[in-house]
């Protein structure tokens, strides 16, 4: 295999899996309904909706560096996923996270190794360091996505109420997280 070939494989099996770290992205979500996705925790400000959409938006990027263009990036860097109001919305962003991995991988595997140190605009940084950096980007995102969902499927809330001569002086809610990951 060349290095276009490995690349392209990495970035594949971060979400399908078969991978050297044992975790995928599609394993981690199996168990995530569309209302866990959308949970926010005291990990991270993100939700792992909007990772994954992040992932999908930076995927779609890479996807055009490789064409030679120069696409903007947003203030909201592909956080900016619409919210999620059923299942039929989250499996349609899994699945179309799924197919810009496949199209990604497909591109960098068969991507010409002669081409890699160019770049795709004037000093902007090489295909070779941005192919690199997407699979890292992918592994970095898998592991907060694993993180939340496991805070997420640890919460225990628990509301007490102060009382004092018969009248509620004082409401508190908390969420208990399980303090071992």
């Amino acid at each position: 295999m060349n290095i276009t070939e490995v690349l392209g494989e990495n970035i594949l099996t971060c979400f399908e899996g078969d991978n050297w770290t044992g975790v995928s992205i599609n394993d981690a979500l199996k168990d995530v309904d569309w209302k866990e996705a959308q949970e926010k925790t005291i990990a991270s400000p993100n939700t792992i909706a909007s990772l994954l959409h992040h992932l999908k938006y930076w995927n779609e990027v890479l996807l055009q560096r490789a064409e030679g263009k120069n696409p903007g990036i947003p203030e909201t860097n592909g956080f900016d996923v619409k919210p999620l109001r059923n299942a039929k919305d989250w499996n349609d962003l899994k699945e179309a996270t799924h197919q810009s991995f496949i199209q990604l991988a497909d591109v960098i595997k068969n991507f010409a190794e002669e081409k890699l140190e160019g770049t795709y605009a004037e000093n902007k940084s090489s295909y070779n360091k941005n192919f690199h950096g997407i699979v890292e980007h992918a592994y970095y995102h898998l592991g907060q996505m694993v993180i939340i969902k496991k805070l997420i499927k640890q919460i225990i809330t628990l509301k007490i109420d102060v009382e004092c001569d018969n009248s509620t002086i004082l409401k508190i809610d908390f969420i208990l997280k399980h303090s071992s990951l």
